[in-house]
């Protein structure tokens, strides 16, 4: 839930479904290297709701989690001693210690979390969300990132929590490794199902729940709340013998005239984009398939482009018409607090082999650098509050995005271009800079970790003078237009 009060808000004004973010997963032999890929855009409730990226080294001692933006939710949870380091990426307000949305921890383990969806009314009458101590998406990265080994790990933990402690909220979590990445629904206050991507499949979500038919007795691949299937028996909502085979969004999930305007064109969307066969289901029936195989092998670009996506070339592109009614819900949205692919990759040494590659602000006038789990974060990336300044990254790409909505049919495809452009080089010096890290760190481990941050540095610095350079060139532009309009001079 993106966030806890704003959502509040809308439901209190008649608005019941989610609002925030839109997930894609690929599985290792879906992908074009044989990498694993998660995505998703953090969409929040204001234009700025900063963010920062950092890394919270090893801690000895354990300590007692608390939630901090959304203090009206009491949860707690005690973390155990021999803490692992990880990377985040907190809401500014938070002292950087919740909210943190994605990351690594030294086990290589990757979360992105939450994917916002909600049970339906059926559900929440004999099961609500535990709202004032139940886990919230603000704590779960927090929570997780430090103690889980693997990803079918955090699964278990965090479904203990929601046996236990209750859910306050309805989300979507991503849990992966070098091995294979899982997807975690909750339902209700105490219920929870988790699937394992398969490999050869990609999987895509937008604030519903997406997941379906079960097989409890495939631990491998299904796990879940002791009481899934019984707990809907006993509690009327599931009828074996009028209903059929369980199917878990169906009993669960919500499904009503807003996911049918906010959340399955997205779904119907990037399904088409990947696998163009998908385009003959009906956009208004929620009953999507749940894995796909793409029509060619999937990249990084191929992700963050869906990422990126606003309906461009078609009639429900709201930003090229400069038309906010012409869609209920584009994929890239101006309020997105950041974007995210998590690349995990099993070939190379484990500094550079699971990628963050991050996007600040709106995709669809953004760029998205990579930031190798073992190099250090620039200084840049952990100095954003919520007033524009002139040094921190989240600020330094958002100045941009709000310059170039000024006259997006104008500006955004010299920004588009630019960005295009840049990002294919640093394609490309990526390729040559693991290269080389791999013959350096064989003769040289401490000369190696040198040579990553100094590309990692050298990377943001060029992004940050192609930003500024854009940002000049559109001032520039809007000086010349505004001086047009107020002329006043005596001829």
């Amino acid at each position: 839930m993106r966030k806890l009060n704003y959502f509040l808000a809308l439901v209190c004004s008649g608005f019941t479904g989610s609002f925030a973010c839109t997930t894609i997963i690929v599985g290792k032999n879906a992908s074009s290297d044989g990498s694993i890929l998660v995505g998703r855009n953090v969409d929040a409730g204001s234009g700025n709701s900063a963010v920062n990226f950092l890394y919270h080294p090893p801690r000895k001692d354990g300590y007692v989690y608390k939630n901090i933006e959304e203090s009206d939710n009491t949860f707690t949870y005690q973390l155990p001693n021999n803490l692992m380091g990880y990377s985040g990426v907190p809401d500014w307000q938070t002292n950087d210690s919740s909210f943190e949305e994605v990351g690594f921890n030294d086990a290589g383990v990757g979360i992105s979390a939450t994917e916002t969806i909600q049970s339906n009314p059926q559900t929440l009458k004999v099961d609500p969300y535990v709202t004032s101590n139940g886990i919230i998406e603000e704590a779960i990265p927090t929570i997780l990132l430090p103690q889980m080994k693997s990803a079918r790990e955090g699964v278990l933990l965090l479904g203990k929590i929601i046996e236990t402690s209750g859910s306050g909220e309805g989300f979507g979590v991503a849990l992966v490794d070098k091995n294979e990445v899982w997807y975690l629904e909750n339902a209700g206050g105490h219920q929870w199902l988790a699937v394992r991507v398969p490999d050869n499949a990609y999987f895509v979500s937008a604030n519903q729940s997406r997941l379906g038919k079960v097989d409890l007795k495939d631990s491998k691949n299904y796990l879940a709340s002791a009481n899934l299937i019984t707990f809907a028996e006993k509690s009327g909502l599931y009828n074996p013998k009028q209903d059929g085979e369980f199917n878990f969004h169906k009993i669960y999930g919500q499904n009503n005239a807003t996911d049918i305007a906010y959340n399955y064109p997205r779904v119907s969307y990037l399904q088409g984009k990947y696998t163009a066969k998908t385009l003959k289901h009906p956009v208004n029936n929620g009953d999507f398939p749940l894995f796909l195989k793409p029509d060619h092998k999937l990249s990084v670009a191929d992700v963050e482009s869906g990422l990126q996506n606003y309906y461009q070339g078609t009639a429900a592109d709201p930003y090229t018409s400069q038309n906010p009614k012409a869609t209920a819900r584009p994929i890239s949205v101006y309020r997105t607090q950041q974007s995210h692919v998590l690349q995990v990759r099993s070939d190379l040494p484990a500094a550079i082999a699971n990628v963050e590659y991050l996007e600040l602000g709106m995709t669809a006038l953004g760029i998205y650098l990579p930031f190798y789990q073992g190099a250090t974060i620039p200084d840049n990336y952990k100095l954003a509050t919520g007033k524009a300044d002139s040094d921190s990254a989240y600020w330094r790409f958002r100045k941009v995005q709000t310059l170039a909505l000024l006259n997006f049919p104008k500006y955004a495809p010299l920004v588009q271009a630019r960005y295009a452009q840049l990002n294919q080089q640093i394609s490309l010096k990526q390729k040559e800079f693991e290269e080389l890290y791999r013959k350096e760190y064989k003769k040289d481990p401490l000369k190696a970790k040198q040579m990553l941050d100094q590309f990692t540095q050298a990377t943001v610095n060029e992004a940050f003078l192609v930003s500024d350079e854009l940002a000049n060139q559109i001032i520039t532009d809007k000086s010349d237009e505004i001086n047009k309009t107020y002329k006043f001079h005596g001829d």
